[in-house]
C-alpha cells in the first residue's frame, strides 16, 4: 500500500489510529500488538476528501460519506437545513448515529434585494448598502459562519439583468468579515467579475469564470492573491455525447450510487435543457491559467445542481481537474491539503501524526490515475469506518430528495414567472375535468406522463403528446404495468387499483405474492414503474 498524504507520497507503508486520530505514519514497527490490522496491498490511502463548494440538503453530510468526501464546505444555505445538520453532525462525531462529514458554512451569502440566488432561498436577508455590513456579518456570526459569501452577479453571464452588490458594498463586507477572521468567497458570474471582487479583497472566487479570461484579468486575480474554487462539473447537469448524464456513465461511481438519486438522475436527465449547453472549456481553461499564475486551486462541485450527487461529484471534479491541465497528484491536494489550509482547517487535509483519521483507501493509484479515486475500499470519518449501506432506503435519504424536489419546483416556479415563455410542464384534463396526465418539456422535445410522472410513449411535439394523452392516457393506467421497488432487481407485473400525484397503489399480478386485497400503497419515490416491459 502507498500513501499520499495530501502533497505527495509518503515513504511509510502504514498508519496508526487511535481514538478517531492518526497516532503515527511509518513502516511494520508501529503496529501495536491488539491493533487490528487493515489490508491495503494494491491500494493508495488517501486524506479524506474535501468538497470546497455546496449548498446543504437534509443528509448531505452522510450520503457524502459513503463517497469518500469527509468533509462539505457549504457555501450558501439557510439555518433551516444547517441547524439539523450540524446537529446530526455532532451525534456523529460522539459516535452516535451513522458516520456523516464534517461540515463548515457560510450560512446565508450577501447579496442585494432580489439579487441572485433569491429564486432559490427567498425570503433571505439582504444587504442594500455599506452600512448593512456589520449587522449583516454579525448575523452570519450568530449563525454559526466560519466563513462569508458575498455575490456580484448581475446576470449578464446569462443574458439576464438582475439586481447585485456593488464594489463599494463588497469592500465594506469584506473589511467586517476580515475583522472578525472569516475567509471571503465570493460568487462572480464573469471574468470581469472576477477581477472586480479580487480588487475588493475577497480571498476566494467561488467558480471559475465561464467567459474567457484575458491576460490582464488572469494575472490581477493572482496579484490579488486570490484561490479559486473550480467548479468544473457543473457541466455534468447536462447530457454527455453519449445521451445520459456523465456521472451515470461512471461505474465505480454508479456502483455506491443510492437506487433513489439514481432515479433523481434519470429525472433530471429528461428536464428541458437549453438546445446548446455549456461544454465548460473557457472555465477549464481560465482554471488552468489561473493555477499557473500562482492562484491555488480547489476542488468543488455546487452539488446539488441537476445532474451532481454529494460525494459522487467530487470524484467527477477531480477528473475535470486533469482535462483542464492539473496533473493527478496536483488535482488530489485541491481536494484535500490545498483546502484545509485556505478554510483553516488544521486537523486535516493530510496524513500525518496528530490530525483527524479522515481516510479513504481506494484500489489502485490516483497520483498518476485520477479515475482510480472511484475504487473506493473503505472510508473512515475521524476513525469511524462508513457502512455504505446505511443510507440507501433511510428517512434520512427520503427527506434530502424531498427537499430537494420542493427547492426545484421553487425555482422553476420563480423561472416562469419571470420568463412566461419557458416551457414547463402542463397538466393535460379530459372535457369534464377527469386528470388525463400531463405533458413534459425535455431536452429532445415533449414527453406525455401519467399524472404520477411515468413516461408514455416517445418524446414529439408538444401536439403530439396531448393527443397520445387523449387517445391513451385513462386507458393505458387500466393495462397492465411491469413494477419494482427502488432497488430491487427484478421487474414484476402489476395492475393500478389507484393513482396519485406522489404514490400508487397497485397489486401483483404473481399469486404467490403477499399483498393485502385492496392493493399495496407506493411512494412514486419507492417504485419504478413502466408501461413496456423494460429491457433486460
Amino acid at each position: 500500500m502507498q500513501i499520499y498524504d495530501g502533497r505527495g507520497v509518503l515513504d511509510a507503508t502504514h498508519v496508526r489510529v487511535v481514538d478517531g486520530r492518526i497516532d503515527a505514519v511509518g513502516d511494520a514497527s508501529i503496529q501495536g500488538e491488539d491493533d487490528a490490522l487493515v489490508n491495503g496491498r494494491g491500494g493508495t490511502l488517501l486524506p479524506g476528501l474535501i468538497d470546497a463548494h455546496v449548498h446543504l440538503l437534509p443528509g448531505c453530510t452522510q450520503l457524502a460519506a459513503v463517497f469518500g468526501v469527509t468533509t462539505l464546505i457549504d457555501q450558501f444555505s439557510k439555518p433551516e437545513v444547517i441547524e439539523p445538520e450540524t446537529a446530526a453532525v455532532g451525534a456523529s462525531t460522539r459516535g452516535s448515529g451513522p458516520v456523516r462529514a464534517d461540515l463548515r458554512t457560510s450560512s446565508v451569502g450577501a447579496t442585494a434585494p432580489g439579487g441572485h440566488p433569491t429564486m432559490a432561498y427567498a425570503p433571505l436577508p439582504y444587504v442594500t448598502g455599506p452600512a448593512d455590513a456589520a449587522s449583516f456579518v454579525k448575523a452570519r456570526l450568530d449563525e454559526g459562519a466560519t466563513h462569508l459569501k458575498v455575490i456580484l452577479d448581475d446576470g449578464s453571464g446569462a443574458l439576464l439583468d438582475i439586481p447585485t452588490l456593488d464594489a463599494a458594498t463588497i469592500e465594506a463586507l469584506v473589511r467586517q468579515a476580515h475583522e472578525h477572521g472569516l475567509p471571503v468567497v465570493a460568487h462572480a458570474s464573469t471574468a470581469a467579475g472576477a477581477v472586480t471582487v479580487a480588487r475588493c479583497g475577497v480571498d476566494v472566487l467561488a467558480h471559475a469564470p465561464f467567459d474567457p479570461m484575458s491576460n490582464d484579468q488572469v494575472a490581477a486575480v493572482a496579484r490579488a492573491g486570490c484561490t479559486l474554487i473550480a467548479t468544473l462539473s457543473v457541466v455534468d447537469g447536462f447530457l454527455g455525447p453519449d445521451g445520459v448524464l456523465p456521472l451515470l456513465a461512471e461505474p465505480g461511481l454508479v456502483e455506491r450510487l443510492p437506487a433513489r438519486w439514481h432515479k433523481v438522475l434519470r429525472a433530471q436527465s429528461r428536464r428541458w435543457m437549453p438546445p446548446q449547453p455549456p461544454n465548460g472549456a473557457a472555465a477549464r481553461r481560465n482554471t488552468f491559467a489561473l493555477l499557473r499564475a500562482g492562484t491555488p486551486v480547489l476542488a468543488g462541485t455546487d452539488t446539488p445542481n441537476p445532474g451532481l450527487v454529494f460525494g459522487a461529484s467530487l470524484h467527477r471534479e477531480l477528473r475535470h481537474l486533469v482535462a483542464a491541465g492539473l496533473g493527478p497528484a496536483e488535482a488530489l491536494a485541491a481536494a484535500t491539503a490545498v483546502p484545509a489550509e485556505v478554510f483553516g482547517l488544521t486537523d486535516r487535509g493530510r496524513v500525518a501524526a496528530g490530525l483527524r483519521a479522515d481516510l479513504i483507501l481506494v484500489d489502485g493509484d490516483p497520483t498518476t490515475r485520477i479515475e482510480d479515486t472511484q475504487d473506493l475500499r473503505r472510508v473512515w470519518v475521524a476513525g469511524r469506518r462508513v457502512d455504505p449501506d446505511a443510507y440507501p432506503g433511510s428517512q434520512t435519504e427520503r427527506e434530502g430528495i424531498a427537499w430537494l424536489r420542493a427547492t426545484n419546483e421553487k425555482i422553476m416556479t420563480a423561472m416562469r414567472q419571470r420568463w412566461p415563455g419557458l416551457p414547463a410542464p402542463e397538466q393535460v384534463v379530459r372535457e369534464d375535468g377527469e386528470p388525463l396526465g400531463q405533458v413534459v418539456p425535455t431536452a429532445g422535445g415533449w414527453q406525455a406522463a401519467t399524472v404520477f410522472g411515468a413516461p408514455l410513449g416517445e418524446v414529439t411535439s408538444r401536439e403530439e403528446a396531448v393527443e397520445t394523452l387523449h387517445a391513451t392516457g385513462l386507458a393505458r393506467l387500466a393495462e397492465p404495468w411491469w413494477a419494482r421497488p427502488v432497488g430491487q432487481p427484478q421487474w414484476s407485473r402489476a395492475h393500478l387499483t389507484e393513482v396519485r400525484p406522489d404514490r400508487v397503489r397497485l397489486r401483483w399480478d404473481d399469486p404467490m405474492a403477499e399483498q393485502p386485497a385492496s392493493g399495496q400503497w407506493f411512494d412514486i419515490d419507492d417504485l419504478d414503474l413502466s408501461h413496456d416491459r423494460p429491457p433486460r
